[in-house]
């Protein structure tokens, strides 16, 4: 280890943290900027082409958004997203994330290695992760979802081409994932289910880094008029695959019923998806510069997700922000919340529509009770979820792991 005062630590992601338009995007911008604040960082990451999938910053604006880091930058992927897949067919390296783990990338990780001379390197992503270990560092491999889970479900659904070269990519990645977890000294989970099948893999250590949200203020209660539709509101990138077919979903399945019990209002915030399911009353509104305003016209938060690992950071926002939440089992897991006590669970389009008629009714008494407590036990649940919070106990955890390998 270092003998400064500030241990140094080499930051390594396959993308840069912007726009903020999903959950990992939001993870790693948190992470690094925290993480910075007692830690002499340098951020190693690819400047992708304009027309990438993977989507363009320059590197001068990436410095200017990152003040106090150091930042390096390698060119990254180009245009032409069903070209490249076609040519990862045959390699036994992955398209999702093998491709980033290129030899631009290995030597700038080289030499940021050499010059810089890190007592951690933390890798954001499995792509970059394929590179580790760095020799005389502590190797961190933190990661947002499981990845072969994700792919292995897509492998079930769409056209046969697509679902063919998913089920070959989960097998890569599959792989690929257990490869990395063996590898590092340090694996960081997002919930208790992912680290236990990093550990059953062979992972040497393994500790909860959960995901988290902004410290929010509680917003006040004001029940609607007697006539208003119910607003419900989902936030979250629909281009993520599980979202979109779990939008659909909701757009197809659960809206009619819904409107059985009387007039409804759905927004979706966030990157549209690729294939949006039109309905009335269905607003698609893309990214906005706050989700504040939504929230404050939300009645219900819904998170209708079947598909997918790691935790929903919209659920921990929605919590902290005090409105109600009606998800899927899978979509709380992972998170301090009970069923029936904070949100209420449904797996089926009718008692979807049944607990979102249920919160109608209770947004008409008078009193308001039995909502607001239950607004107030999922606040508390997700109090200690916040972003400084976890960057806290994170940063603890990294000098500690500094402290025993230099005992």
């Amino acid at each position: 280890m270092s003998e400064r005062s500030r241990p140094r630590l080499l930051f390594v992601a396959c993308a840069p943290p912007h726009p903020l338009h999903n959950g990992a995007r939001i993870r790693t911008r948190q992470l690094l900027t925290g993480l910075a604040r007692s830690f002499e960082t340098v951020f190693l990451t690819y400047e992708h082409h304009p027309g990438s999938p993977d989507g363009n910053l320059p590197t001068s604006e990436l410095e200017l958004m990152l003040p106090g880091i150091g930042v390096i930058t390698v060119p990254g992927a180009g245009p032409g997203k069903r070209a490249s897949q076609l040519r990862s067919v045959p390699r036994r390296r992955s398209w999702n994330f093998g491709r980033y783990a290129t030899v631009r990338l290995a030597r700038a990780l080289a030499d940021a290695s050499a010059s810089h001379r890190p007592d951690i390197v933390h890798f954001d992503d499995p792509g970059v992760a394929l590179l580790a270990p760095v020799p005389h560092a502590l190797n961190v491999y933190a990661s947002h979802n499981i990845e072969r889970d994700i792919l292995a479900l897509g492998a079930r659904r769409g056209p046969a081409a697509q679902r063919a070269f998913n089920a070959l990519e989960a097998r890569k990645v599959d792989r690929e994932e257990e490869r990395i977890w063996r590898a590092v000294d340090l694996c960081l989970a997002v919930s208790a289910g992912d680290g236990r099948q990093m550990e059953l893999a062979g992972a040497r250590h393994v500790e909860l880094c959960p995901n988290g949200a902004e410290a929010l203020e509680r917003l006040a209660l004001t029940p609607p008029p007697a006539d208003a539709p119910l607003r419900l509101l989902f936030v979250g990138s629909g281009s993520y695959a599980p979202y979109e077919r779990g939008l659909a979903w909701m757009v197809r399945e659960v809206l009619p019923r819904i409107r059985a019990h009387g007039p409804v209002e759905f927004d979706v915030v966030g990157t549209p998806p690729v294939r949006p399911v039109a309905a009335d009353g269905v607003r698609y509104l893309g990214p906005v510069p706050s989700v504040r305003p939504f929230y404050e016209r939300a009645h219900a938060v819904v998170v209708p997700v079947f598909e997918g690992s790691g935790t929903r950071l919209k659920m921990i926002e929605a919590a902290a922000y005090g409105r109600p939440m009606v998800s899927t089992r899978l979509g709380a897991e992972g998170l301090p919340l009970r069923a029936g006590r904070d949100y209420l669970q449904a797996d089926d389009p009718a008692d979807f529509a049944q607990a979102l008629a249920e919160l109608a009714g209770w947004w008409r008494e008078a009193s308001l009770e039995r909502l607001e407590r239950m607004l107030a036990g999922a606040h508390a649940a997700v109090a200690s979820l916040t972003w400084p919070r976890i960057v806290e106990r994170l940063d603890a955890l990294y000098r500690s792991e500094l402290e025993g390998a230099r005992r």
